[in-house]
């Protein structure tokens, strides 16, 4: 299936943005909706990337979905914490209505998932479990669960104590807490994995513990490999059908 890229304006960050997205074949026929599964890059990469270094369009064309990947520059899809940066804005309130009525995609929930590599695993998990009206299935693929908590400065998450009451609202482990306050039907499924070589692990494996020990709905899944684009097409290939079942079935 062919990649393309549009452009979209995005009122949060003041600018012109960039995406790239799949449609099925099917999409030719005007009167369908089909599935939304949102794709979010890593740190240090761009909208166009997982198309380019993974066998993305190859997987889609097994898949009656509409597969669209966001620019989140170096962002974490977070409204940062000096309110200047507004990456989580920028999905939630500009890119979604217009892809909402530029393709032709479902009703949002059941039939929307989200997911990621990397930073874009944490910020999959983050934003399907702040909007879960929006999406009820994600995945984070070696995803920087921890990132939040890491006791470092950081543009979006800012200072370790002064920004420690912002740190702790954006922390996954926050955010599963609540959504257990929530109906079932109201909680996200995650889906994660982790290379058993990739420096992350430790940190996957402590956040899947968590869930595990709070109730909260997951599977975890870890297979050999690193930090690598590699590593993230054996992970598409492996969850993709899974994520097929659920927001199809």
């Amino acid at each position: 299936m062919p990649v393309r890229i549009d452009t979209y304006y995005s009122k949060s960050l003041k600018l012109v943005q960039p995406y790239s997205f799949i449609l099925p074949e099917a999409a030719a026929d005007s009167s369908r909706t089909f599935p939304l599964i949102m794709l979010l890059h890593g740190r240090d990469s761009h909208h166009d990337e997982p198309g380019k270094y993974t066998r993305l369009a190859r997987y889609a064309a097994a898949v009656e979905a509409i597969i669209v990947c966001p620019e989140g520059d170096n962002g974490w899809y977070t409204n940062s914490a000096d309110g200047l940066q507004l990456y989580e804005d920028d999905i939630i309130l500009d890119l979604i209505p217009h892809v909402q009525s530029a393709l032709p995609i479902a009703d949002p929930g059941r039939q929307w998932a989200i997911g990621g590599f990397s930073m874009g695993g944490y910020g999959a998990i983050k934003l399907a479990l702040k909007h879960h009206q929006l999406f009820l299935t994600a995945f984070s693929s070696s995803g920087a669960v921890e990132k939040p908590m890491q006791p470092k400065i950081s543009p979006i998450f800012g200072d370790p104590e002064k920004d420690l009451g912002f740190r702790r609202a954006e922390s996954l482990a926050t955010l599963c807490e609540h959504a257990l306050s929530r109906y079932p039907v109201e909680r996200p499924f995650l889906f994660l994995d982790c290379g058993l070589k990739d420096p992350l692990l430790e940190a996957n494996q402590n956040y899947a513990n968590h869930l595990r020990f709070i109730g909260y709905p997951y599977e975890y899944t870890e297979m050999v490999g690193w930090h690598t684009w590699p590593y993230f097409d054996r992970a598409l290939k492996n969850v993709l059908p899974k994520i097929l079942h659920r927001i199809v079935s």
